[in-house]
């Protein structure tokens, strides 16, 4: 195997793993997402942080 097909072989591995890690973040950010809307529906998450809190909490 040359230089160059070396070179080309771990470019498209980096790319495969790349692509790899962003469809998890895409699934960890809606995961989390999806967390955070239902905790809004209970009513004491949001408040507890200090957003959305009409009450002076």
């Amino acid at each position: 195997m040359t230089r160059e097909e070396s070179q080309l072989a771990i470019e498209a591995q980096k790319r495969r793993i790349e692509a790899i890690f962003t469809r998890h973040r895409q699934r960890l950010g809606k995961t989390a997402f999806l967390q955070l809307k239902r905790g809004e529906g209970g009513g004491g998450r949001a408040c507890s942080r200090g957003r959305g809190c009409s009450r002076g909490v």
